[in-house]
Order: structure tokens, then C-alpha cells, then sequence
């Protein structure tokens, strides 16, 4: 497979650290050159927490799926997290540790416990409570997600990464053995992974990675700066404040700052419930006294076994190349076509013959090549855009991001600099053969100008409308389009993001186009019969000649007349919006007993969830804020 873009200094033994390990501050990016060169790394995936985290990070954009309709979008955001990973980091040994579905031991401790006591902040009191098992407050995995799982294992068998996973025990656990295992034969270990739970791991051998966090590298220090206690304390503090989600009770009435409170004081949870009555506020110190159980219950269930009957195959993890061929093929199928590309080589079009036209006897040889019932395919170049000096240093496009939807190419592409009545036409008859003309080119230009404007001559484009607008200020107003190879694509595969030339061209024959415009006419001519009989085989021509190909210049016309503004009801608008705005802002500043900026979700969320005291999301948004999404704020 051929390597993403990388740093100029891709070189895992060579990247520099952003902080010593020792030095209580994140790192982020790659090994340190001590860690690196020290010991050789093993990374071990908690797939199943970015494979939520996955899932989630699509549920507010756009969904993805396939024409049949099958989910994609929690595959793509994985295999791309999977990508960066082996870009970033470039690992010795990697494995996905997944969870295995049925019952594991702490299901079966669980059973055993049949009530616990929860603390009412309202009444200051204990109240017991059934406790219905562990993680019983978990819903099932989602439909769309779990249609999923089953091509994200595909994903990593192609990429050649084991998997791992053992019945009666949660992936927290084998990650566990599998860490302390490998550390203690002397490999440094990765746990990828954003569950705070997986903290308790860390030590002098084993960190953290968390990639969605700029590449977060927990050691020791900054596991301490996170939850406020060394690694080894990390389940005591569990203990106390309990995991909702797990539906691990924890000690009543002492959350998250008491929690870390009572542990830096007595060193564990064992030894604060020995010398509870040493405690001075009354709701921990009750706690403490009548939930002993409750407690140490909560350590067992939150504490990683690292003693799982599995062995440590380091040669099995040993990071190698990716199955190109099973990746093309699941990429294929799940409709992936911007990883598809990455996959393939450069392939250059071959028989082909690209020439161009010296006067309008070619141009007539060309016309008179067209077979019965066939079309004229026509690519036109694109006049060049001057970028603008700050635009001049950026990176190069692609080749398929420069071409134009009709199917030209931009001047840049062929390094031929187009004047503005110099544009080139390209036309094609038959696959493998395309003639260009100089729309300056004297007889030649001349004679194709009246093919274009035939409507007795029946034509292929590839996106009609942009060719509209295209040839229309040359004074050129094409005739006699039957056929737009865009459209086409459109209708067949609605679901498809992109319909340009290059992704169709490569969705359709598993070609990367190489930039000529003779290419474009010939490319177009073929997705024109190819995408021709599929539309009539679907029962969309009907909808294709009736509605879509007549609807182009209608279309074409309204973008180009524009659409009339009443910019004085508009200014009447805004000045209403404007006055209810700040007429909410005033009430807003009332109940918050401040004022702040609204629109600054870091503000809002400091507001809400700190002054205010509101029940905290989950989830953070960018820049590791408490998120303010709609959602979050619905369910407030």
C-alpha cells in the first residue's frame, strides 16, 4: 500500500518528544527518543472504546452509507483512525483487543449483590436500592453500529493487525495481562485507548496513547494532573465515586472531588474505611460507615485483571504490510472511493491516441467515426485561476481535485498556459481515441463550433450545466446533449458525495486518471455507454430524459440570473432578530447572575457546568471543552 503523506522526518527512533515522561506534562506525537530507543513498542488497541468513539464522532454530521444502504460511516472514521495510527507512529507491534459478547466474571460476582444504597441529596439520607447487575445501565449496541462491526474486523484482518479477545473476560482485562506481560519482557506498551479506566495501567513500562487528544501520551505524572492520584490509586478513587455507566455503585454521597479527597488523605480504600470516623463531613463519613461492602464491591468491579489465561505472542503482533487486495475489495464494497485511490497505483490509459485536430477535415473524421445510436463525447479545458499569493505556498492538489466536474482540467495540469480565447475542446467517437481543438485554431475551430451548436448531433458531457457556463461566454451555446455521464452516476449512486470525473472514472473502472484532456473526452465517452444501459436496466430513464437532462439549462439559467434579495424586509429581519437576541441574552444574564458571552461554547459550558453546577456531559467538544452541543443542551 502506498504511504500517506508523512512528516519530513517520518522516523519513529528519530521524532522528538513534546515532554520527558517524567516531566508531569502531556506528551503528544510520537516516542522520545529515550523511549523508542530503550525498548521496542508494543501498541494494544481497546477497540471497542474507538469504535464507539467512532460511531459518535458521525452521529451529528452527515450520515454514510452505501447505495444498498448499508451503515459506513463508523467503519470510515476507524479505518481512518487506523491509518493515523500506523502513520503517526509507525508500530513494532500492534493487536485490537475487542470484548467478547456473553457474560464475563464480574457479570457473574455481580449476581451476588441484590441491593445497594444510594445516597438522596435532597433528604440527606440512605436509601436501598435493587441493583439490577453490572452494566445494566448500558443500552444495546445501535442497529447502524452493529451492522458495522463485522467490516471493521474485516478492515483490520486486511491491515494484518490480530485480534484478540477472550471469553469470560472484557477487553479491559486481556489488554491488562497482555501490558503487564510485555513490560515485564522489558517492551515499552501503548495502551491505545481514551477510557479513563485504563489509567490504573500505567507505569514505567506502560502509557497511555489517546490519538483523538492530539496523540495525548499519559505517563504516571500526568495521570496524577488528570484524576488528581498516582496510577496506583486510580482504583481506590474508582472505588468511591462508582461508574454509572458500568453501573458500579461507588460510595454514596461522595462524588468526584471527595473521592480524590479521602485518597490522598488515607492512601486507599481500605484504609479511609478503617478510619472512617476520622472523616469531618458527616455525608462521607456516613457513607464510608454503612457501605463497606458497597465499596469494596465497586474495587473489585473496577479493577483490570491482569491475570487472564492468555499468552503473549509478540511475533504475532509484528506490525507488516497491509493485504492491498482485501482492502481493495472492502473498500469496493463499502463505497470508500477516497481510500480506494490511495490503494492504486498511477495507471495511464492504455491504446490510447490523443491528437490534435490541424483543420476541420479532422474534426469531420471524428464526427463521421461516431457509431449508430452513439454520442460525441466532449471535454472542455478550463480557463486557469490565478491563486492568490497566500495560496501560492500551499501543498499541490490532486489531480482529481483540480479537474473540473464536466471533465477538463485546469491549464495547471498539462503546465500549457490557456489565454482566455485559447481554450482547448476535446472530442471523442470511439474508447482509446480523442482529437483536441484549438478553439483559436482557425477552419478546425470554425467546424467544431457547428457541431457544438447542432442539435442534430447528439453529445456526451460529463456535468452538462458546468459546461453551460463553460461555453457560453465564448459564444457557444451547445446543442443536442443527450447524454450527461454525471447524471447518470448521480442516479445510480445517490448516495455518493462526489460525482466528478476522477471519482466516477475510478469507481467504475478502478482508474486514476492522469490529467489530459483528451483522457477527459475519452473517459466521458466510456461512462456514457457503461452508465447508458445500467440507468435502463434500473428504470430511471424515464425519470433521467423526463425530468434531469431537461431541468440542466433551466438550472443553468437561474445561476446565472441569480436570485433577487428584498434587502429592506431583509435589514427588517435582522433588526427583529437582533432585538429578540438581546432581549434572551438579558434573561440568560439574570439566571446565570453574570454576564458572558452565549455564543462561546467554552464560556457556556463553564457557566452551565461550573458556576451553575448542572450535570456534566459525558462528552468534550473541540479544544477539550465541556461539550454545549444541541443534544447536550436538550437533555438539560
Amino acid at each position: 500500500m502506498p504511504p500517506r503523506k508523512k512528516s519530513p522526518d517520518p522516523s519513529p527512533s528519530q521524532a522528538a518528544a513534546a515532554a520527558p515522561a517524567s516531566s508531569g506534562k502531556a506528551v503528544t506525537g510520537k516516542p522520545s527518543k529515550a523511549q523508542s530507543s530503550a525498548a521496542e513498542r508494543v501498541y494494544l488497541i481497546d477497540t471497542m472504546s474507538f469504535i464507539f468513539r467512532a460511531y459518535h464522532a458521525m452521529v451529528r454530521q452527515r450520515s454514510m452509507s452505501t447505495k444498498t444502504g448499508l451503515p459506513t460511516a463508523a467503519t470510515y472514521v476507524f479505518v481512518n483512525m487506523l491509518r493515523k495510527l500506523r502513520e503517526d507512529f509507525s508500530p513494532q507491534y500492534l493487536a485490537a483487543v475487542f470484548d467478547v459478547a456473553g457474560p464475563t466474571f464480574r457479570d457473574e460476582q455481580a449476581d451476588a449483590v441484590t441491593s445497594i444504597r444510594k445516597f438522596d441529596i435532597k433528604t440527606q439520607t440512605f436509601t436501598d436500592v435493587e441493583y439490577k447487575g453490572y452494566k445494566a445501565n448500558r443500552t444495546a449496541m445501535p442497529e447502524d453500529l452493529a451492522q458495522q462491526v463485522p467490516y471493521i474486523r474485516r478492515a483490520l484482518e486486511a491491515y494484518r493487525i490480530p485480534i484478540l479477545e477472550v471469553v469470560r473476560f472484557e477487553a479491559d482485562d486481556v489488554i491488562g495481562t497482555l501490558a503487564r506481560k510485555a513490560a515485564d519482557a522489558s517492551y515499552c506498551v501503548y495502551v491505545v485507548s481514551s477510557d479513563k479506566d485504563m489509567m490504573q495501567l500505567v507505569n514505567d513500562k506502560v502509557q497511555i496513547l489517546n490519538p483523538p487528544k492530539d496523540n495525548l501520551i499519559c505517563d504516571a505524572a500526568k495521570v496524577e494532573e488528570i484524576l488528581g492520584v498516582p496510577p496506583e490509586r486510580v482504583i481506590d478513587v474508582m472505588a468511591l465515586r462508582g461508574d454509572s455507566i458500568d453501573n458500579i455503585p461507588g460510595a454514596p454521597g461522595i462524588g468526584d472531588k471527595g473521592s480524590v479527597e479521602i485518597i490522598k488523605r488515607f492512601g486507599s480504600v481500605e484504609e479511609a474505611l478503617e478510619r472512617a470516623s476520622e472523616v469531618e463531613k458527616k455525608t462521607y463519613r456516613e457513607s464510608l460507615l454503612n457501605n463497606r461492602e458497597t465499596i469494596l464491591f465497586s474495587k473489585r468491579m473496577a479493577t483490570i485483571d491482569t491475570n487472564v489465561p492468555i499468552e503473549l505472542d509478540v511475533e504475532s503482533m509484528r506490525a507488516g504490510h497491509p493485504d492491498v487486495e482485501a482492502l481493495r475489495a472492502l473498500f469496493t464494497e463499502l463505497e470508500f472511493t477516497s481510500l480506494l485511490k490511495e490503494l492504486l497505483p498511477v495507471v495511464e490509459v492504455s491504446g490510447t491516441s490523443y491528437a490534435e485536430a490541424k483543420s476541420a477535415a479532422d474534426v469531420e473524421s471524428v464526427l463521421s467515426a461516431v457509431p449508430p445510436e452513439g454520442a460525441l463525447a466532449v471535454a472542455i479545458e478550463q480557463e486557469e485561476s490565478v491563486p492568490a499569493p497566500e495560496e501560492e505556498e500551499k501543498e499541490e492538489e490532486t489531480p482529481d481535485a483540480q479537474m473540473s466536474l464536466m471533465g477538463g482540467l485546469q491549464a495547471s495540469l498539462v503546465n500549457v498556459p490557456v489565454e482566455r480565447a485559447a481554450r482547448r475542446v476535446a472530442i471523442s467517437a470511439n474508447t482509446g481515441v480523442a482529437t483536441i481543438v484549438r478553439l483559436d485554431s482557425g477552419a478546425a475551430a470554425e467546424k467544431l463550433r457547428s457541431v457544438l451548436t447542432n442539435v442534430a448531433v447528439p453529445k456526451g458531457i460529463h456535468d452538462y450545466k458546468a459546461a453551460i457556463h463553460t461555453f457560453e461566454p465564448l459564444g457557444i451555446r451547445v446543442e443536442g446533449v443527450r447524454h450527461d455521464s454525471m447524471l447518470y452516476s448521480y442516479l445510480l449512486d445517490p448516495t455518493y458525495s462526489s460525482h466528478r470525473l476522477a471519482e466516477v472514472a475510478l469507481r467504475r473502472f478502478n482508474l486514476k486518471l492522469g490529467g489530459e484532456l483528451g483522457e477527459s473526452a475519452d473517459i466521458a465517452g466510456r461512462l456514457v455507454s457503461a452508465l447508458r444501459s445500467e440507468v435502463e436496466t434500473a428504470g430511471l430513464l424515464k425519470l433521467y430524459e423526463e425530468i434531469d437532462l431537461p431541468l440542466v439549462p433551466v438550472l443553468a439559467r437561474m445561476e446565472q440570473a441569480g436570485v433577487k434579495i428584498d434587502t429592506a424586509a431583509l435589514s427588517q429581519m435582522s433588526s427583529h432578530l437582533e432585538r429578540e437576541i438581546a432581549a434572551k441574552a438579558k434573561e440568560i444574564y439574570q439566571v446565570a447572575g453574570m454576564e458572558f458571552n452565549v455564543g462561546s461554547p467554552k464560556q457556556l459550558g463553564d457557566v452551565l457546568f461550573n458556576r451553575m453546577n448542572l450535570p456534566k456531559p459525558v462528552k468534550y467538544g473541540k479544544g477539550r471543552t465541556i461539550s454545549t452541543a444541541v443534544d447536550v443542551l436538550e437533555e438539560l
